[in-house]
């Protein structure tokens, strides 16, 4: 791991956001680097430091009870159907050999694809659930397209494609930033029925564009995707044929 990626995830593993295998690969580089372990002690000692010296307010009574009973009820999420499923194996050896070759070919093919790093993943699929759960899945809330795409742009290193796809069945309700990879991204926000469809991009710039790849993880599926120097993710937990077909109308302008 490159020191300029650490330090800008310092402050998510001091508050313990990040992923296991993210945060198992920041502890290591830290541990054998000097610079960005002074760095962290600077952010734990400057946490202390607000903690210590701000004052404390304690909440008054029944505040957590009324602000519940004012926010809106919201479905049972969906159960989530497991990404992997382990084969039966037969009695004979080469069942077994022939299903660990499979997986050992769905690995290789997986790690081959442009983007499509577990860890990039992982993040992508964690800051999908966190806008989910958090009162931050739009910074800018409109179904305006030559509103958000602005927005995001004067704010960002990148101009993500932003259509209107609302005859389709995937209407756009805003966009908000957010933080991928050690680096910002744009998040373009749509709606297929009930279900909330998260578009990241970021720059890639010097990359080659990557056609259309789809995988499913955690209960989610994602396309991804790269074009004219930015990377998209789409993720959601809508069915896979729906959100391949959202992901070809954005690269297709609508």
């Amino acid at each position: 791991m490159e020191c300029d990626r650490a330090v800008a995830l310092l402050p998510r593993l001091i508050d313990d956001a990040l992923w296991p295998f993210t945060r198992l690969r920041m502890n290591r580089h830290v541990a054998g680097c000097a610079a960005c372990a002074g760095k962290l002690e600077e952010l734990r000692a400057m946490q202390a430091a607000i903690r210590t010296n701000l004052p404390y307010h304690r909440a008054p009574p029944g505040l957590a009870a009324r602000i519940g009973a004012a926010l809106p009820r919201e479905m049972a999420p969906r159960p989530l159907r497991p990404w992997f499923r382990m084969p039966a194996f037969g009695m004979a050896g080469t069942g077994l050999a022939g299903a660990l070759a499979g997986v050992a070919l769905t690995v290789l093919v997986l790690g081959g694809q442009p983007g499509m790093q577990s860890d990039v993943m992982q993040e992508v699929i964690g800051s999908h659930i966190r806008s989910l759960q958090a009162d931050h899945l739009i910074d800018v809330q409109t179904s305006d397209q030559h509103t958000v795409k602005p927005w995001l742009s004067a704010r960002l290193d990148v101009s993500p494609q932003v259509v209107e796809l609302k005859d389709a069945g995937f209407p756009l309700v805003g966009g908000r930033m957010d933080y991928v990879d050690g680096h910002p991204a744009a998040v373009v926000v749509y709606r297929h029925a009930k279900h909330v469809i998260n578009l990241f991009a970021w720059a890639s710039s010097g990359k080659a564009d990557a056609t259309f790849h789809t995988e499913a993880q955690q209960g989610f599926n994602i396309v991804t995707w790269r074009h004219d120097g930015i990377t998209y993710y789409a993720v959601s937990d809508v069915e896979a044929d729906q959100l391949s077909e959202f992901a070809h109308l954005v690269a297709q302008g609508g």
